[in-house]
């Protein structure tokens, strides 16, 4: 098979068309053909292939036509070589085509020239395309390479050196970042940068590495002329001649400075107190892994652990708001470090809980002596805006072995000892011991228990009635809340409610009472027609976290509960907690006629001063008032002070813990107004009302 050409034919004469095929097939050609005899058919025909050659006859029409062939070829850049047949005696005419561009003329009686004629055209146009593909590329690269080279000197910090580490070239960047000059650092190497990251060693491996002509990257940390640092991701791209040997060395860094300072933020805010300074929990962990590990390699270095919590503080808060807070955190930081040993590892865990780590104290004992004179030196005056403040501290201490032998199980226990420290007497020590993780265990069952409690029905409501000593009628109760567990039986209410409070469950065991206490009202009042009004009390978080006048509002909507038929009680201590909130939710609710009774009077803060501010319907002398009260004692002087004070200030006033008639009677005489105890009745169940109101009027109307 013959070599394929492609050739387009201009040419009337299917005589001589064959004749051209005939001598290309036989110069050992396969060509493929068209054959077109107009100018029109040539200008659509030219662009469908990719020519080799175009064969043009120089009779007419094509004579006069072969100019435009010519010049149209010109205008569309198209390269196809231009061949004229030519007859004898024309061939001295149509030389003035091939100054026109024509490439050659062949005579049509005798084509023995035309196969080699097509292949040295085809020959030199595949030339023509390979030279031309060759300089575009060329230009095309070498603008590459100025682009780039332009890119990487804006985009880059660039410096080159020589085979001995010799900087022969830096650009703009380079020098900006460093504050070093041009001039300052052609002929110096890296060293004038004193990179403070790398070992001797480290760069004895790099330079290992680009000697053998192999890239490295990493980041260096280097100081600029002014002694500041800076960072920079670096790649050392090695160059080698023939000889495989280093000739230049092209580096090209990028600036990482505010990366690497970014995460040198993070790492110290993941392991370290953002206020204090102090590690935080994470990292004081970590800390007391090392010294287990130390004390476990080595038997010495005893670690103890000193969990410190300051008393009160959330009053500083309330008082002086939290910026006054955290800067007595700051200040009681400061204090644990200069009055700590110097090996001492101290953290903040949060909030206002503290924990020191000591490894030198060889006993327990010796680690209370130094707990107790810790909290004595902490207790000196810290003067904050205008005032002195003074502080207290509770610790917990656990030891390794007894207090565990695993950081965090260390950790928890001292934590425990200080919580327990706390509920015995403010400033004081406790040590970690195993009746204290049975009682949290305890505890936590208990909640956890709480927790099904009302889903499961194992919450009741029992009723205290209260009675109107003056009238001599039943009208008042108190909603007792009450829990049956299923294994422990009755669980006192002062076990379960602080921990209710604690876990956020008392918001729903309020709203439970305050429902069933709704049952009672419908059923009693509403339906028997017998007056009542039931007492529920409220704690803190219920109190100031919830709206509490709008769970009542809800309960008169939803059900038809008058107003005056419930009583919110809430203690002295919550009363006096932030009375700009207390007072506004107290008058709320006095507005729309609940009463408010301030319950265990004379256990808490008992100020007249507060007591007068204070919106409030109901004044509850706590029963300790009762004990040994006799008639002309100091008792007895200061119970009839309270009831006529509460009196002049529009309250009623109710005793409690009434257990004997004598009581009653000496309360009469001191003109107070209801009495609650069990010598009137123990609390009963909600179907027990009725008949124990039926029961108490018919009694009366016997007497």
């Amino acid at each position: 098979m013959g070599s394929p050409i492609s050739v387009l034919i201009l040419e009337n004469d299917s005589n001589s068309v064959f004749d051209l095929v005939r001598e290309m097939k036989s110069g050992g050609l396969s060509p493929l053909y068209r054959v077109v005899e107009s100018f029109p058919s040539w200008e659509t025909t030219v662009h469908e292939e990719d020519w080799d050659a175009i064969l043009c006859s120089t009779r007419e029409p094509f004579h006069s036509e072969i100019p435009i062939y010519l010049q149209y070829l010109n205008d569309k850049k198209l390269d196809i070589p231009v061949i004229l047949l030519s007859d004898s005696e024309e061939f001295t005419k149509n030389l003035s085509y091939m100054k026109s561009g024509v490439n050659d003329i062949i005579d049509r009686k005798n084509l023995l020239r035309l196969t080699e004629v097509l292949e040295r055209e085809r020959r030199e146009l595949v030339y023509r395309k390979e030279k031309n593909t060759t300089e575009t590329f060329l230009y095309q690269s070498l603008k590459e390479i100025q682009l780039q080279k332009f890119a990487l000197d804006q985009a880059n910090i660039v410096s080159i050196t020589d085979a001995n580490g010799i900087i022969t070239y830096v650009n703009d960047a380079f020098s900006k970042v460093t504050g070093y000059s041009v001039s300052e650092l052609i002929g110096q190497n890296h060293r004038i940068m004193k990179s403070t990251d790398k070992t001797k060693e480290d760069w004895t491996k790099i330079w290992e590495i680009i000697q053998k002509g192999k890239v490295w990257r990493g980041e260096i940390r280097n100081i600029k002329k002014d002694g500041s640092d800076y960072w920079a991701d670096t790649t050392i791209v090695p160059f080698t001649g023939q000889d495989k040997s280093v000739f230049q060395y092209i580096a090209i860094h990028h600036d990482i400075t505010d990366r690497k300072l970014a995460e040198q933020q993070l790492t110290h805010d993941a392991f370290y107190d953002n206020l204090t300074g102090l590690p935080n929990r994470a990292l004081f962990l970590a800390r007391i892994e090392q010294k287990i590990f130390a004390y476990n390699m080595k038997d010495s270095g005893y670690p103890i652990l000193f969990c410190i919590n300051i008393d009160n503080f959330k009053r500083i808060n309330h008082s002086l708001g939290n910026e006054a807070g955290d800067k007595v955190l700051q200040i009681f930081a400061e204090r644990l470090k200069k009055y700590s040993d110097s090996d001492a590892i101290i953290t903040r865990l949060g909030a206002d809980n503290f924990a020191i780590l000591l490894t030198h104290i060889l006993s327990i004992d010796e680690g209370v002596n130094f707990a107790f004179r810790l909290l004595e030196r902490l207790g000196d005056p810290i003067p904050i805006g205008g005032y002195s403040i003074y502080l207290t501290a509770s610790s917990g201490i656990s030891g390794f072995g007894l207090g565990g032998k695993e950081a965090d199980v260390l950790l928890r226990n001292a934590e425990i000892a200080m919580f327990h420290a706390k509920s015995q007497k403010v400033g004081t020590v406790s040590v970690f011991n195993q009746a204290m993780q049975e009682k949290i265990h305890f505890q936590l069952e208990i909640q956890n228990d709480l927790k099904k409690a009302l889903t499961q029905n194992e919450i009741f409501v029992y009723y205290q009635p209260i009675l109107d000593i003056k009238e001599n009628k039943i009208g008042h109760w108190e909603a007792l809340v009450r829990w049956r567990h299923p294994q422990r039986g009755m669980v006192s209410p002062g076990e379960f409610i602080p921990l209710a409070e604690d876990s956020g469950l008392i918001v729903s065991i309020t709203k439970f009472v305050l429902e069933r206490a709704a049952d009672v009202i419908e059923e009693v009042q509403l339906k028997q027609g017998h007056p009542i009004s039931i007492a529920v009390n409220l704690s803190p978080q219920v109190f100031f976290d919830q709206n509490i006048f709008h769970w009542i509002v809800d309960l008169h909507n939803r059900r038809n509960i008058p107003y005056t038929s419930l009583q919110v009680e809430i203690t002295e201590s919550l009363a006096m907690k932030n009375l700009s909130e207390t007072v506004p939710i107290l008058s709320n609710l006095i507005d729309i006629g609940v009463k408010v009774a301030l319950d265990d009077f004379g256990t808490g803060f008992s100020s007249l001063s507060y007591l007068e501010k204070l919106p409030l319907s109901i004044l509850k002398i706590d029963k300790s008032f009762l004990n040994n009260v006799e008639v002309g004692t100091k008792e007895s002087f200061l119970l009839v002070s309270i009831i006529n004070m509460a009196h002049d200030l529009g309250y009623s006033v109710v005793a409690e813990g009434v257990e004997e008639l004598e009581q009653l009677e000496l309360l009469k005489s001191f003109q107070c107004d209801k009495i609650q105890g069990y010598w009137l009745s123990k609390p009963i169940g909600n179907e027990d009302i009725v008949p124990f109101i039926k029961k108490f009027n018919s009694k009366q109307e016997k007497t």
